[in-house]
């Protein structure tokens, strides 16, 4: 709820300043209004093609990540097997 609160903020901010020229009165001219109904429409369009594309991206960055901590679990469970045989060997010699 958060961010559809931020995104409708900057939405609105972004048309307002590129859209509303004046302030001689309360109530929108009809160039505005146009102007703001199109300027939402396109924020609104982009923001869902980013959300589709993030949607497809975002299982195969999920599972790259994965697999990269996998691989460094595997690295840590080396590093440390590794440190107790030298130690092992070092307590045998002493």
């Amino acid at each position: 709820f958060k961010d559809f609160l931020q995104l409708f903020n900057v939405i609105s901010e972004s048309c307002f300043l590129r859209c509303v020229n004046t302030f001689n009165s309360r109530e929108l001219t009809e160039e505005e209004a146009v102007c703001v109904t199109h300027c939402a429409g396109k924020h609104i369009k982009v923001n869902k093609k980013v959300m589709e594309i993030y949607m497809e991206v975002q299982p195969q960055i999920t599972k790259k990540r994965m697999e990269e901590m996998a691989t460094l679990q595997e690295s840590l469970e080396k590093q440390n097997k590794s440190s107790e045989t030298t130690e092992q060997t070092d307590i045998r010699k002493s």
